[in-house]
C-alpha cells in the first residue's frame, strides 16, 4: 500500500473506533433514560450487550489503525 492509501484507512478506522464509541455510549444513555422513565417495554441487557460489543469493535479499530500505521507508516 502506499502513503496516501494508508492514510485513508487510517482515518477511517479512527473515524469507525469513534462513531462505534458514541453508539455505545448513546446505547448506556438509552438504559439510563429506559430505567429512569420506568419503561415496561425497556431490554437493558440486550442494550447492554450492544453496548459492549460496540465498545469492543471501537477498541479493535483503533488498535487495527494503529497497526497498520507502524506497519505502512
Amino acid at each position: 500500500m502506499g502513503f496516501f492509501s494508508t492514510a485513508i484507512l487510517a482515518g477511517c478506522l479512527d473515524a469507525l473506533r469513534w462513531l462505534l464509541w458514541l453508539a455505545a455510549a448513546l446505547l448506556l444513555a438509552l438504559i439510563v433514560v429506559q430505567s429512569w422513565r420506568g419503561d415496561a417495554d425497556s431490554r437493558p441487557a440486550l442494550f447492554l450487550a450492544m453496548a459492549l460489543i460496540g465498545a469492543l469493535a471501537g477498541w479493535a479499530c483503533g488498535f487495527a489503525s494503529k497497526r497498520v500505521t507502524a506497519t505502512w507508516g
